[in-house]
């Protein structure tokens, strides 16, 4: 996302000077790095508190990059536990703030609400109701579309056919999403790796793929295969290419899910958490009937959900068998699917990038008397994923 803004940016500010936090296609789009934390993603608590003397020294970086350089414009993009430190002290430094991907405060705590109306000028928003949300409680936000569904789904070049080697051919085909960090791959591993056996018991003839973000992610799904008897082939990247592959798709919720819909492919959604921080804690911080995103889109539960995921996955075997075993409910989940991320499409033919950039023209011209500078340093600021 980072990178595709600086590219729309750039086009409306040939002369501007980009800095910030994120990773190498950020970089080789013309932004000089601060930091590149993509391994140390803040999205969960833990790894703050485990890594907090790191992520101490990088807000004050900011906060010293940002006096020094004085930008026209901060731009914190997606993870609100540390990017909203970043607007916090943007604001109190007298820069505008165009924040791109609202936090999710209206799945669970939404008293950061108030937090964002104080340290943010506009919020870009990639969920059609979220604009609505943000704007009844005094939040400036405008939907820009979602970045994920600005190139067709079936785009040639996540052809599985096009994969080398190719993939499996056994019927039918599974994919799993166990995650994309080291936490979520342990948690989720052991459990789908018991449902891929049931699935095997019934369906002799199942293949198995596995999703993984990177080679060291890979490595660890193949060091817990070791004490599994179920074949599962491995793949890094491609993860579009393998979704059109599957005729479903057990993975863990999150923005996979957004991502599984787009190609309007069945699923069953899982999240695996330890029983007494799911009733300690996390119950607790949960504002909504549903946590799979798709479920939260559609209102009701379109596809099966096992949120939180404890004790035995014999549930979540015979959901899959089921969804297996009858083509007219599969059939029936992705045409549901089809309708349901239909108004995620880019809004009139504008890409995300370029309605955000539209955004910060129009935040930098409300700023300033003499309309939009010729000159912007922006700083883009991206914690959670590889830009």
């Amino acid at each position: 996302m980072g990178a595709a803004l600086i590219v729309a940016l750039r086009r409306r500010f040939p002369e501007a000077r980009f800095v910030g936090v994120g990773g190498p296609k950020m970089e080789a789009a013309g932004c000089r790095l601060l930091a590149n934390p993509v391994a140390r993603s803040a999205m969960l608590i833990g790894a703050l508190l485990t890594q907090s003397r790191y992520w101490f020294s990088l807000l004050k970086q900011i906060r010293l990059e940002l006096a020094a350089i004085k930008p026209d414009v901060v731009i914190p993009i997606d993870s609100s536990t540390v990017n909203l430190r970043v607007a916090a002290i943007a604001r109190a430094q007298g820069i505008p703030v165009c924040y791109y991907v609202a936090p999710q405060v209206w799945a669970s705590r939404p008293w950061r609400v108030k937090k964002i109306a104080a340290s943010v000028d506009t919020l870009c928003c990639v969920l059609p109701f979220e604009e609505a949300y943000f704007t009844e409680r005094q939040v400036h936000a405008t939907y820009v579309g979602h970045p994920m569904f600005d190139t067709p789904a079936a785009d040639p070049a996540t052809d599985p056919a096009l994969l080398d080697p190719p993939l499996p051919k056994g019927e039918p085909r599974i994919a799993i999403f166990p995650g994309s960090r080291r936490a979520e791959i342990a948690n989720h591993m052991p459990p789908m790796l018991a449902v891929l056996s049931e699935i095997k018991g019934r369906f002799p003839r199942a293949t198995f793929v596995a999703a993984a973000p990177s080679e060291e992610r890979a490595w660890q799904i193949r060091h817990l295969l070791r004490t599994s008897n179920t074949p599962l082939d491995i793949r890094v990247g491609h993860s579009d290419a393998i979704i059109r592959w599957a005729d479903l798709v057990l993975t863990k919720s999150g923005t996979a899910t957004l991502q599984i819909a787009r190609h309007r492919q069945p699923m069953v959604v899982m999240y695996a958490v330890a029983w007494w921080k799911w009733h300690l804690f996390a119950r607790f911080l949960i504002n909504t009937p549903y946590l799979a995103l798709v479920n939260i889109l559609a209102g009701r539960e379109l596809v099966p959900e096992f949120i939180p995921f404890y004790g035995s996955p014999l549930p979540i075997a015979r959901e899959c068998i089921e969804l297996l075993s009858r083509p007219e409910l599969r059939e029936r989940m992705a045409q549901e699917l089809a309708e349901l991320t239909a108004p995620l499409a880019p809004v009139d033919n504008a890409l995300a990038a370029d309605r955000v950039a539209a955004e910060v023209l129009r935040l930098l011209e409300a700023k300033r008397e003499a309309g939009a500078p010729t000159r912007v340093a922006v700083v883009t600021s991206d914690q959670s994923k590889p830009d």
